[in-house]
């Protein structure tokens, strides 16, 4: 009797014991076939190989009516629908107030298909909050396993804080000597979530190796308008970060670029980062500029005024800031009429070196900065300078042989450590003495290089910097004028005997504050450390009691610390800071700002008022800056307020108060960011002591910059803003967050855990031993406001793997059946659905289709599919094969026809679907 050969048709799915998996190429033949496998393409024997079941037949192929089969199915449907409800995107455990405009953003995104996006929501509207809660829709619908955030050097430390302590994103940090590097392996390849600088990235070396690794999910770039590309006459110029850009938009999934400014006045350089996310929007900036309402597929922009609460009231409060300008004391002038020749002349002398004086430009840099702060700060930076210089000149004399000389010098470096750091004269001050001047020997046998001054000069530029700048200033001795020693001592002789100008402007403004209300807490900025320390002492000898705390910068956590000392109720009613304090700390609580000094770049001052200044802040902002009108800084800040003034008048956007509109001096001063050089305006101002070119410099970049304003308005003023409207789908999340409890109830029933409601918004994970694993509350107040609490929301690592474990049951065990009285007897089937539409939007939705045995649908059973799932469980009476009879002749066609119906198979769309579940009423 002959056997009859199997078929298998090519395209069908196999499988072969030693090959695996394999796709049939060749219908089989003599017993044999082709087939691809892993490992290529094979022939092997038919007899060897068994037809791979698709999951539609597995899960047909095993339905059974028991109470253990029908909780699998009902927790992985459950598994599926929460991450695709519409208030999926509020339901995050993050430990933040989630905003009307974030939540419609988040939502956006997550459904768009392409996901390449410019995200440019004015400053405060919380873009790195969006790319969280982005990263944290993707992750919780199981579409992000690798992604790279490319941030500012700068920021990468708090993108890290914002990502893995706030949003439980597991991020890490590929970078310097103690994290993730690439000197041994391509990190890229090995690690799934990174965070880099865009100066680490943008080596070719590196971009090789991003480009050898495989394809990330989604990369996003933060302060994307240094992404910048030129175009002279017909040449077109593309920088390293661009370049950087270029390469990774075609190597990953999604794309998203933020920025407040993308726009910086150029309409070519805007066109140029639009190509990165679609280079077949615009042809060229004029098409652009003809069919602008486009870039509302590539962009999104909420302003301030968009923005707004749950409830539609406005997001912030209003802020009010007063510049106190005054006259220098006599003394004062003095000395800094001396400190500026000292610090023409060193320009000058670095002018005629020529590009060996850079280095020498950016020490004087560093001193004139500091001198703007106090006139203690760089007392402080020269006294110790001379000291540097002091131990400078021994060392030559040792190796002169001048024993003698050498000798008195370090004689005199003793007496200046014994003054400077408040030495006694017994023998442990003296041996401290002695280990302090050895310690700074040793400094200035490790000569500084000129990218360490540099960076130095601007310390704004990193936490680093702002807190090591005087002492690279006063170590820098490689470079010096000449008799550098004596000038610093004529200067030092002619300091200032009486308490600065400024200092007491302060002390007076903060007994007029305290008389009013004791317990106000002030902010106060300072930048360096020495004018830091010289307020902290002065404070508190005036006002004991009241509390200083101080943030010097440094790491993290120490920067954390400072700030919950300050917020405690009880605690320090003053916080002074130095640059580091500018970004990364939340100070809404309290709503007075003192700027002790002015950074030279405005944008950095609105950065600083940022910190009290922002969502939370319930009363107005008072900001006060403290300006000596006859210095030189103090003049160009006070001409380029008034310059400021001038066009909020001419515009209409001066308030009642005679405040700039805040959106107006934020877009003026970002424009103007891109196109003054501070360093260089303060530094020519130097040897123009009536300002008149420097007049005309600020005249001509504030013009250029209210153009650029002008241009950007009008290129944006066809984007949809944001309406209140769009987030009500979205505003309850009531209903959600109880089928998560109830999910997670039955999920844990039998695993030796357990969900316990202490109250309506309380619950505890409980272990079997009655030990309580974890504490969580259903309301975001509380966990905002209590470290005790852990929110609930699906990306809490315990909610997140009990979705993994339910949405990965395998097919033969998501078909049960049931008691159908209900309903008579027929198939109820859930299908995840992935649809996308002409525009590219994509949506994941559940889609349920049932029918009687005759093919007719029931609708009641599609509507109650919570009830369908929890029913009674029966013994199945139909047969595999009638099973797939129904499904073919009567199941899959009513789903084509219900997706065509809803436009999701027409040819304006495309879907996929999967079975992952399957109820037969019996």
């Amino acid at each position: 009797m002959e056997v009859e050969e199997v078929t298998y048709s090519p395209g069908e799915r196999i499988n072969h014991s030693d090959h695996g998996p394999g796709v049939v190429l060749e219908a089989p033949r003599d017993g044999y076939l082709r087939a691809f496998f892993s490992g290529g393409e094979r022939r092997v024997p038919v007899a060897s190989i068994q037809r791979e079941l698709s999951r539609t037949e597995r899960i047909l192929g095993s339905v059974e009516g028991t109470a253990d089969r029908a909780k699998k199915v009902w927790l992985s449907y459950e598994a599926h629908a929460l991450p695709a409800m519409e208030s999926a995107s509020a339901l995050t455990s993050a430990r933040i107030d989630l905003l009307p405009h974030q939540v419609v953003l988040t939502h956006r995104i997550a459904t768009a298909s392409p996901r390449r996006y410019l995200i440019a929501d004015e400053v405060g509207l919380g873009k790195t909050i969006e790319t969280a809660l982005v990263l944290r829709e993707l992750a919780s619908r199981g579409e992000l396993d690798r992604a790279l955030m490319v941030v500012p050097a700068g920021l990468v430390n708090n993108w890290h804080e914002e990502l893995n302590d706030v949003f439980n994103l597991d991020f890490e940090v590929f970078g310097s000597a103690g994290d993730i590097t690439d000197r041994k392996t391509n990190a890229f390849a090995k690690h799934d979530r990174l965070i880099a600088s865009i100066d680490t990235l943008k080596r070719p070396a590196r971009i090789k190796r991003l480009l050898d690794a495989p394809r990330w999910d989604l990369v996003v770039f933060d302060e994307a308008h240094h992404l910048t590309a030129h175009r002279t006459g017909g040449k077109v110029r593309k920088t390293e970060n661009y370049k950087l850009g270029e390469a990774l938009k075609g190597h990953t999934r999604d794309l998203l670029l933020l920025s407040a400014t993308p726009h910086q006045g150029n309409h070519f350089q805007f066109w140029m980062l639009v190509q990165l996310l679609n280079p077949t929007l615009f042809n060229n900036p004029e098409d652009m500029l003809e069919n602008r309402h486009r870039l509302n597929t590539v962009m999104f922009r909420r302003t301030k005024a968009d923005a707004c609460k749950p409830d539609g009231d406005a997001l912030f409060a209003r802020r009010w800031v007063h510049t106190e300008s005054f006259l220098m004391g006599e003394e004062e002038r003095g000395f800094y009429e001396k400190l500026r020749e000292y610090l023409e002349d060193g320009f000058d002398l670095a002018k005629r070196q020529g590009n060996q004086g850079r280095a020498l430009g950016f020490l004087m840099a560093i001193f004139q900065k500091i001198a703007a702060s106090s006139f203690a700060a760089v007392r402080r930076t020269l006294k110790r300078r001379m000291l540097m210089l002091t131990l400078q000149e021994a060392l030559l004399r040792d190796r002169e042989l001048d024993i003698e000389g050498r000798e008195r010098l370090y004689d005199e470096a003793r007496e200046l450590i014994h003054a400077e750091w408040g030495l006694e004269r017994d023998p442990i001050s003296r041996s401290e003495v002695d280990r302090v001047m050895a310690d700074l020997k040793y400094r200035l046998a490790k000569k500084l290089d000129e990218e360490a001054l540099e960076m130095a000069s601007d310390p704004y530029g990193s936490e680093f910097a702002s807190s090591h700048v005087e002492d690279i200033a006063s170590a820098a001795v490689e470079l010096h004028l000449p008799e550098e020693r004596l000038r610093i001592a004529d200067l030092l002789a002619c300091f200032p005997s009486q308490r600065e100008t400024k200092v007491q402007k302060l002390l007076d403004g903060l007994g007029v504050l305290w008389r009013q209300n004791s317990d106000e807490k002030v902010v106060i900025f300072a930048t360096y450390l020495g004018t830091v320390d010289l307020l902290a002492r002065e404070i508190e000898e005036v006002y004991p009691g009241q509390g200083v705390v101080v943030l010097r910068g440094g790491d993290h956590g120490a920067k954390v610390a400072a700030e919950r000392r300050f917020k405690q109720k009880n605690g320090p009613r003053v916080l002074v800071c130095t640059a580091a304090g500018r970004e990364g700390i939340n100070l809404q609580f309290a709503r007075i700002l003192f700027n002790f000094d002015l950074p030279w770049n405005p944008m950095d001052m609105e950065q600083r008022i940022g910190r009290i200044h922002r969502y939370g802040q319930t009363h107005t902002a008072q900001v006060y800056n403290l300006v000596l009108s006859d210095t030189i800084e103090g003049r160009i800040f006070l001409l380029l307020d008034d310059k400021l003034q001038e066009i909020a008048r001419t515009l209409g956007k001066v308030d009642a108060e005679g405040n700039v509109a805040e959106d107006l001096r934020s877009q003026i001063l970002g424009q103007l960011s891109e196109r003054l050089n501070y360093d260089r305006l303060y530094q020519e101002a130097l040897g123009d002591p009536e300002l008149k070119r420097t007049a005309v410099e600020l005249e001509a970049a504030l013009s250029n910059a209210r153009e650029a304003r002008e241009v950007v308005f009008d290129l944006f003023q066809d984007l949809d803003g944001f309406s209140l409207d769009d987030y009500k789908p979205f505003s309850d999340v009531t209903s959600g967050l109880g089928r998560l409890v109830d999910f997670l109830s039955t999920a844990f029933a039998g695993r030796n855990l357990s969900i316990v409601m202490v109250d309506e918004q309380t619950l505890d994970l409980v272990g079997a031993d009655g030990t309580r694993l974890n504490r969580f509350t259903l309301d975001r107040e509380t966990a905002t406001t209590r470290d005790d609490f852990d929110l609930l929301g699906l990306d809490h690592p315990v909610v997140q793997e009990e979705l993994g474990r339910w949405r990965s049951v395998p097919p033969e065990d998501l078909g049960v059946s049931i008691d159908g009285a209900e309903f008579g007897q027929g198939v109820l089937s859930v299908w995840m659905v992935e649809t996308s539409n002409s525009t590219g939007e994509r949506k994941t939705t559940l889609q349920t289709i049932a029918v009687n045995l005759d093919g007719q649908r029931i609708p009641a059973a599609e509507r109650q599919v919570e009830a369908v799932l929890r029913a009674k469980t029966s013994p199945p009476i139909m047969s595999v094969e009638q099973r797939f009879e129904l499904f073919q002749r009567h199941m899959e066609p009513t789903l084509q026809r219900e997706l065509k119906h809803k436009g999701s198979a027409s040819g304006d769309g495309s879907y996929s679907a999967e079975l992952i579940g399957y109820v037969e009423f019996c």
